[in-house]
Order: C-alpha cells, then structure tokens, then sequence
C-alpha cells in the first residue's frame, strides 16, 4: 500500500504597488466558505402508517354452547349507563325498562308438536330480539355474558 501524499496549498502573493518610496504588498487571505444553502426538501409521497385491526374472532357459538329445543342463545346489549345529563346509573339501580335487547348467535332445532314433528324457529341466527329482562338463564362464555331464552318468551325482532 502506497502512503498518499499531503497536498499543501501556498498562498500567492500579488503583485507590488508603489505608492511613493515604501512598498506595500498584499497579502492573500484565504477566502471564507459561504455558508450552506439550504437545500430544497422533496416532499415525498409517505402515507401515513395505518394499523390494521385484527378481526375478531369468529366463534361458532352453535359448536360450543348448543341449545335444545326451541331455546336461543342471545348475546344482550349493553345497556346505556349514563344519562343525558352525564350521571352514570350503576347496574343495581332498577329501571322502568323491564326488557333486554340483545343478538341470536345460536337457536335450537325447534319444537316438536303432538304428531313428533318439528316446528321450525321463528327467529335466526344473527337477528336482534327483545326479551324480558327476567326471562333468561345468564351464562358466561369466553369471558362474556350469555343468555338462553325460550322462543316463546321472545317479544320482538328489532
């Protein structure tokens, strides 16, 4: 490996003016760096960094909790705890509604009549029922509250 050799800069003198009897020479100064341009900033077209929410889920309610019969299994609303003025009402308190609302996430086979034959169910998988509030057995399933209704304690499809 062969050692690079330092260049070194000498200054240049200019040439002598005579004013009168003395000499005067001028010395070069080096001259100063300019200071930097700011460079141009080229908006490059970033998108924002979007975080994707994972889907929850999908559990075949049907293959975990199966009800019998004309029962349904119901996944209730919750239940607006706070009022218009801003007070938030606690579970215990006793409301003038007597009535849940809530999602079918599994039904039953139907009932059967005095022939033997079944009866198909009024209501499907996916539709929102109301039912009396005193009307069902609560469950709690993979860390939520279920509940399983008689068809024929159903009041209404919303």
């Amino acid at each position: 490996m062969a050692k690079k050799k330092k260049v070194v800069k000498k200054s240049v003198k200019k040439p002598v003016k005579k004013i009168g009897t003395k000499k005067i020479v001028k010395k070069t100064v080096p001259k100063k760096k300019a200071p930097a341009k700011a460079k141009k900033v080229v908006k490059q077209n970033i998108k924002p960094l979007v975080i994707q929410k994972q889907s929850p889920k999908k559990i075949d309610y049907t293959k975990a909790v199966t009800p019998l019969g004309e029962r349904l299994v119901v996944r209730a609303d919750q239940a607006e705890t706070m009022t218009a003025g801003g007070l938030y009402i606690p579970d215990t308190v006793d409301t003038r509604e007597r009535y849940v609302k809530g999602v079918v996430l599994a039904t039953g086979h139907g009932a059967k009549n005095k022939k033997g034959h079944i009866k198909p169910m009024d209501v499907q998988v996916g539709d929102t029922v109301l039912f009396p509030a005193y009307a069902s057995v609560r469950i709690q399933f993979n860390s939520e509250e279920l509940h399983i209704v008689n068809e024929s304690d159903v009041l209404g499809t919303v």
